[in-house]
């Protein structure tokens, strides 16, 4: 019977530090610094992308806060994105217990100019 009763407690012992993610936002468009061209209509698809900002927190004192353009340029960064459509935020709890982690996490469709436009603006 004392297994029985471990069962239920280790679930809930797991589901306490598994962490939780709750949506925040629905954002037609994200554009987390100015571009250096506004020529929009030559931008191209960079697939969909996902990028976060994490802060840590220890028995409840925050350690910063997790910062929503933060998210984006991290998503964007390694395909030389420039804005992103259709992006979701998300409010996300990996870790809980005495200490932890808050994170914001975007999803969304990455555009960038062809590379040509790149070559010229730098």
């Amino acid at each position: 019977m004392k297994t029985r009763a471990r069962l239920p407690l280790a679930a809930l012992v797991a589901l306490h530090v598994l962490g939780c993610s709750v949506p925040v936002a629905s954002l037609t468009v994200a554009i987390p610094r100015r571009p250096y061209s506004m020529d929009l209509a030559r931008l191209t698809s960079r697939g969909w992308r996902e990028g976060t900002s994490c802060r840590f927190w220890l028995v409840g004192l925050p350690f910063g806060l997790p910062q929503v353009d933060e998210a984006i340029e991290n998503a964007l960064a390694p395909v030389q994105g420039i804005l992103m459509q259709d992006v979701t935020v998300d409010s996300v709890h990996p870790v809980y217990g005495l200490f932890g982690w808050h994170c914001y996490r975007v999803r969304g469709e990455a555009f960038g100019y062809p590379a040509s436009i790149e070559a010229v603006s730098r």
